[in-house]
């Protein structure tokens, strides 16, 4: 059975993109505007892995992995910043936070899945891809 991917972005075309690419693959998603209703999204859904963005109002993507990583069930889940952020020492940033990648935007199509996948159990990986 395909990963429930949960997506956190605040941009509605960011957002609708990566769903887009995501559900063309495979995956069941969920999607939340911003990060306290990604927050409560993910605690009462139980995603196999979430992408979040790290510049939005009401709760950065900062707080989000804070808040998440208090509860030791989130230890194991996946968190993938997913940002315009791409300066010098951003990515080391992103990771000493608690987030497992960091992939910058705009985001690659043809390989973004993949990207995503690496992060997943075989188990959870899906069989098509939206690309071909």
């Amino acid at each position: 059975m395909p990963a429930c991917i949960l997506i956190i972005e605040d941009d509605g075309a960011s957002r609708e993109l990566v769903k887009y690419l995501l559900e063309a693959s495979g995956y069941d998603t969920l999607d939340a505007a911003d990060g306290s209703v990604g927050v409560r999204m993910a605690l009462e859904s139980k995603p196999d892995l979430v992408i979040c963005d790290l510049q939005m109002p009401v709760m950065n993507g900062y707080e989000v992995v804070r808040c998440l990583q208090v509860h030791p069930e989130w230890c194991r889940v996946p968190m993938i910043a997913v940002t315009a952020f791409s300066m010098a020492g951003d990515r080391e940033t992103a990771l000493a936070a608690g987030f497992d990648e960091h992939i910058t935007k705009p985001i690659t199509p043809e390989t973004f899945v993949e990207q995503i996948e690496a992060f997943l159990p075989p188990a959870l990986r899906a069989t098509r891809s939206p690309l071909n």
